[in-house]
This record gives structure tokens, sequence and C-alpha cells, in this order.
């Protein structure tokens, strides 16, 4: 992962002040005062449109500019790649609010990068809201990454954007929207590398904020994208899923907050989660408030899901989820779906988490080796409601083990163990503690006694424990 970061560092030297390269030039466009037949390479000469924009080919080191309180309505696709010194950057100039690029659902994607390479989109506020129809039936994305029949694509950076307002369907399929995807199409195999989305809010994003498809996920034909991190994002008010990292080997999703998930989608939903994976880490999250009104399935914090391996979650925080903590799961175990294994859960702090759907942790199908170490799991609510603790359900679990984790229930809200023998059999139980209400704990086997004890209290999320007053 040291790798990953180093490149990533290295990008953002090269773009962040916009330094001019030989035999580069800088574009701007102003809505307003713009002209089309113009050169484009001053203020005084900008141009007018997106398509002006979308025709130019642009090489290594190019910048385009477009001007702060400027509306566009339409599409941005552009051509041409930048090298690894010398990215394409598509920015913003002059003072005032981003430049407005709204596609209006006139067309799928409000930007499209498309076959390129070493390109940086940052600092500009999109849409693709349809204002005739409740949802769109076209998959209407903000910002849609493709790798189509290319091989590899990589070094894209989305930085600063404020997505927003897409109004595509809530069921999952090939319908439903999105504020940032990725997509890998064929038939020659095809992938991202080193895709970094920075700091960027998404806000009323029907059905998914980001996420991206798995078409080289499958186990029989492995090609999946590589390095990839999602940092300091902020979403809100989204209808389906938060963060769905999909067909990644090597991903850090860090330092995000998520608030109000799967608040109009009835089927499965959670905050982040990866599928078809390998090698994943969220940590230093924030997800709270995502939705289950209706007591069908998700509605968790987090979720490991199918066909994925080595994933690990920690230091998150996690509060007021109405579907639970943590779903664990594999899909349809075959040659191209590898059962889930290898999963680490540590250091995490969940506060009220469950009590719409009643559990806090779910298992379901046969995942394998699962570490789940050193989390507090803490209720004080006034919800006078039973929450099964450990849910297990369509096929038990192998290696499970909860070690040095904490269990303290101190409202009205009861937590209970109410599973089979059998089920608990798989679960091992080392240095835990119990506290409050708590019922069913005779059930559990595997149990070796002695209370849990939280190490490094002074980092995230441990630090909340003084301020939330919790012992």
């Amino acid at each position: 992962m040291k790798k990953l970061y180093l490149f990533f560092t290295g990008l953002l030297f090269c773009t962040g002040l916009f330094a001019q390269h030989n035999g580069a030039s800088s574009f701007y466009v102003d809505s307003e005062k713009g002209d089309d037949n113009a050169s484009g390479t001053t203020l005084e000469m900008a141009w007018k449109s997106l398509d002006r924009v979308n025709k130019q080919v642009f090489k290594p080191g190019d910048q385009v500019f477009f001007k702060c309180g400027g509306v566009w309505k339409g599409q941005l696709v552009p051509q041409g790649s930048g090298s690894k010194v010398k990215p394409i950057v598509f920015g913003s100039y002059a003072k005032g609010n981003k430049p407005v690029i709204a596609a209006e659902g006139k067309f799928r994607d409000a930007v499209l990068l498309r076959n390129i390479s070493n390109v940086v989109v940052r600092d500009l506020d999109i849409s693709n809201k349809d204002s005739t129809v409740k949802e769109q039936k076209t998959g209407p994305t903000g910002v849609c990454i493709m790798a189509e029949n290319i091989g590899t694509i990589t070094n894209i950076r989305l930085s600063n954007l404020y997505i927003h307002d897409i109004n595509g369907d809530n069921k999952k399929g090939s319908k439903e929207g999105h504020g940032i995807y990725w997509d890998c199409q064929g038939p020659k195999n095809s992938n991202i590398e080193n895709l970094l989305i920075e700091y960027c809010t998404l806000e009323r994003v029907d059905r998914n904020g980001i996420r991206g498809n798995g078409t080289f996920g499958f186990r029989d034909n492995w090609f999946p994208n590589r390095n990839l991190v999602i940092r300091g994002c902020k979403l809100q008010d989204i209808g389906g899923d938060g963060i769905v990292i999909k067909a990644f080997d090597g991903s850090v999703v860090e330092h995000n907050k998520l608030f109000y998930i799967r608040t109009r989608a009835k089927d499965n939903a959670v905050g982040i989660w990866p599928h078809s994976s390998d090698h994943t880490v969220i940590q230093y999250n924030e997800v709270a408030f995502t939705q289950n009104r209706d007591y069908s399935n998700d509605g968790q914090s987090f979720d490991i899901d199918g066909n994925c391996n080595h994933t690990t979650i920690q230091n998150n925080y996690s509060h007021d989820n109405e579907g639970g903590f943590m779903l664990v799961i594999s899909d349809a175990i075959n040659a191209k779906s590898w059962m889930t294994k290898n999963n680490i859960i540590r250091n995490n702090l969940s506060i009220n988490d469950g009590n719409n759907r009643k559990r806090l942790f779910n298992f379901a199908l046969t995942t394998d080796s699962t570490l789940i170490s050193g989390n507090v799991f803490y209720n004080n609510s006034n919800d006078s409601v039973k929450v099964e603790l450990i849910d297990i359900e369509h096929a038990v679990p192998k290696n499970v083990i909860f070690e040095n984790n904490v269990f303290q229930f101190m409202g009205a809200t009861k937590g209970q163990f109410t599973k089979s023998a059998k089920q608990y059999n798989a679960l091992t139980w080392r240095r835990n503690s119990f506290k409050g209400n708590i019922s069913g704990k005779e059930k559990l086997s595997n149990m070796t006694a002695g209370d849990a004890v939280l190490t490094d209290k002074n980092q995230y999320p441990w630090r909340l424990l003084k301020t939330l007053k919790i012992q």
C-alpha cells in the first residue's frame, strides 16, 4: 500500500498549483462572454461552450479552466490523455460559485472520461436531474470513468467536486443512477488503475453515491481494477448505497462522512462495502443514519460482501444505523465467485446501531475466517426493543473469532443471543466484556474468560469515548 500513496503524493504535487509545462496550453471557458471561434488561450479569448471543449484533443500538460459562476447545460466528454508528470487538468478560474455542468437528463453522464488517462477533474458543480420525470430510467450519472475494450487506463483524479441531484431509479439494475461511477467493458479485458476520489461532496443522488461495475471481477476472468483511494468525501441523502468498492484489488476508503444512506431504496443497500474485491481497507470513516424503515435486509453501516478476500474494516465511527453495524456474506460459491474470507473488523466504535432491524451483526451464507477484535458496541437509546447481537442465517460461517470486544447496553434497548447451539459453535469468544441489558450469554460456547482491554485510546475513534461519556 505504500507504493499507492507514493503515486498519489506525486500526482498532487504536479497538479496542485496548475504549473504550466513546456509545450502545453491553458484554455479558458466563459459561458457568458466566451466565443467558440476564439483561440480559448487567454481570458479575453475564452471559449463559450462544452461542445467546443469536447472537440479539442488535449495534450499532456494542457489545462482547461471554467469560469466560476458560469453555467453549462450539457455534457463534458474530454479527448486526449496526459502523462504521469503532465496530466490534463479540468478546473476553474476567477472567484465565485463553482462552475456548473448540468446534464438535465439529456445525457446519461454529465462528465464522461472514456479511455483516457492521466486526467484531473476538480472544483466543478455537477448534476444530472431530469425535472420532467420522477426517476430517469437511463442510469444517469454525475461522473463516469470508462475503460472500454482498451486494456488499462490509469491515473484519474477527481477532487473537490460537488455532485448532486441525480434522479435515477432506486431499484438495483441497469437503470439505477450514480454520483461517481466506474465501468469496464470488453471484449478485451480492460481496467482502471490509480483512481483517486478526494474531498468530493455528494447529495441527493439516486441510487448510488460512489460505485462501479464488476465486468472483469469474476474469478474465472479475473482482471480487476487496481489502486483506489476514496478519502475526505461527504455523502448525504443517498437513495441507495453509499460507497461500493467493486472489482478492485487494493483500495483505501478513509476519512469520509456518510449520513442518511438508503433513504429511498427498498432493496438491499449499505453505507460502505466491497464486492468482488481484494485487499480493501476501510478506515477512519463516520457512517450514520443509514435507513431501514421497511424491515428488509441491509441498512448497515458496513458490509463485507461476496467474492471478497482480505478486507479490513478498522477505526470507524458508526452510529444510529437502523439496519445494524455489520454484514458479512458470500454470494453463490463457484468458479466465478469465491467464498468471502480473511476478514478483519477491529477498533471500531458502534453506538445505537441496529434498533430498527433489531440486529447488530449479520452473518449470511458461508464465509471463512473473520476476526472481530477491539471494538465497542454501545447502546444507550430509549427504544424498547430487543436487538439480536449476532444474527446467523442461511448457513453457518467458519472460523469466526470475537476477541477483546465490549458489548454494553445501558438504555431501554436490550441485546440478546437467541440463535442455536449449532450456529454459536462457529464462534470463538476470547476476553470480551458484556455489560448492562444483555441476555443469552450462557448460550455462547468456546468462551475464554477475561475482560476486554481497549488500547490506543487517543486515536480515532477511541478519543470519542470520553466525549460521549462511555466507560
